[in-house]
């Protein structure tokens, strides 16, 4: 007689298969996420500094901050990518750029648009990507910071996929280059760079830019996205 399994066995196995596969499937769907990020970073590293290459080699001239006053590097660079869509400078389209901020006198909301989050989860200022923005054709979001009270430093930032898909958070998502003065192109929080690491990527801090250093760590740290504060 051959023996076979009996309904209840089947139920309790098809049971623990189930309660093994709600423990695991977030942890890979979460590793899942992780990898596409690091991939998105690198991917948008690499544009970014080619559209400053192309930039550099059509002027025939190193790109460089003090040769961009406010607003300058905007509407020249944007020349260099396939872009799906310009966002402007004034008034950008919120559905798919950062929003800017109508009330420019109040500093606890200057320029803040409340889709986007610090490293931490706590309210972005985002003053320091306001200068032009526009999206690539796959998606990605490049945020220009080139202001008239500091013309040695230029921001370019990118959320690498995008406003409409989260978590729209500094250091997890959106993430800053800074223009050096010798015309490279570093990760903010590198050494020279103008936000330290130590203070600006910081699962502790409550600094509403808290995130913007954290793109070297992100290129370099292996297990940087695995351990991303919630």
């Amino acid at each position: 007689m051959k023996k076979a399994f009996t309904l209840a066995e089947i139920l309790i196995t098809l049971g623990i298969i189930g309660v093994v596969a709600s423990m695991t499937l977030p942890v890979l769907l979460n590793n899942s996420r992780n990898h596409e990020f690091q991939a998105a970073l690198r991917t948008a590293y690499s544009e970014i500094q080619q559209g400053l290459n192309l930039m550099s080699a059509d002027l025939g001239t190193t790109i460089v901050p003090s040769d961009y006053p406010r607003s300058a590097l905007y509407p020249i660079y944007k020349k260099y990518f396939r872009k799906i869509y310009d966002c402007g400078y004034e008034t950008p389209d919120p559905s798919l750029c950062m929003a800017r901020a109508s009330n420019q006198s109040d500093e606890n909301n200057f320029n803040n648009d409340l889709t986007y989050k610090t490293y931490t989860g706590h309210t972005l200022w985002t003053n320091p990507f306001d200068d032009g923005q526009f999206v690539l054709s796959n998606g990605m979001l490049v945020l220009i910071e080139n202001p008239s009270d500091y013309t040695a430093r230029i921001f370019i930032s990118v959320d690498v996929n995008g406003k409409k898909k989260q978590p729209n958070r500094l250091g997890q998502d959106l993430f800053t280059f800074q223009l050096m003065n010798n015309g490279k192109l570093l990760p903010m929080g590198a050494n020279g760079t103008y936000y330290d690491e130590a203070t600006f990527c910081s699962k502790t801090s409550t600094s509403n830019i808290n995130g913007i250093a954290c793109t070297n760590k992100a290129l370099n740290d292996k297990d940087y996205f695995k351990n991303l504060p919630k």
